[in-house]
């Protein structure tokens, strides 16, 4: 289990809960991706005891880790300022849209679908003795990129969009609440 397991993510505000993603999430999948596509790309050729199933899970990961810079492109440019930005009391200042929402969910659906194709060529993550170092550790890191994505999925799914998508609540700070002007 991860060290940030034990926050409580249904504590934080929808602009907290945004900055945590970024820094738990986003930057440690991004550099685990970057690592196991290094391995596909520079030392697979190299590597004779990696499984025929390698080439597969190369290309699957490849899709998938472009899926993943995309999206994170996008909640980091457009998604998280908005929510970062958003007072629940502030009706006039911008929100999400639902078409923002369901391009999300496209991707999240999608990285889904690949995360459990390259389950199955990888037989469960199980790793053989044959297998080299250095492709025990690729796969390796594909089972704990998997392990946070579908943290970050359930996370968002479950906690930061519904606090922000309009028809639910959303969390109400102090300092919004200090800040209302009473007529």
């Amino acid at each position: 289990m991860f060290a940030y397991s034990i926050i409580n993510f249904h504590e934080l505000t929808p602009g907290n809960l945004c900055n945590v993603i970024a820094s738990k999430f986003h930057f440690p999948i991004h550099h685990l991706a970057e690592q196991v596509m290094t391995y596909f790309n520079q030392e697979r050729q190299k590597d004779r005891d990696a499984p025929a199933t390698a080439d597969l899970q190369q290309l699957l990961f490849g899709k998938m880790y472009t899926e993943i810079a995309q999206l994170i492109r996008k909640e980091t440019t457009i998604l998280f300022p908005v929510i970062c930005n958003t007072s629940p009391l502030n009706k006039n200042q911008k929100t999400i849209r639902p078409a923002v929402y369901d391009s999300i969910q496209q991707s999240l659906q999608k990285i889904l679908l690949l995360l459990q194709r390259l389950r199955q060529i990888s037989a469960n993550y199980q790793l053989q003795k044959h297998w080299s170092p250095e492709y025990k550790l690729c796969v390796n890191d594909i089972f704990t990129t998997e392990q946070l994505l579908q943290q970050w999925i359930y996370i968002e799914q479950n906690i930061l969009y519904p606090a922000v998508i309009p028809g639910h609540t959303i969390m109400i700070t102090q300092h919004d609440i200090n800040n209302v002007i009473i007529d």
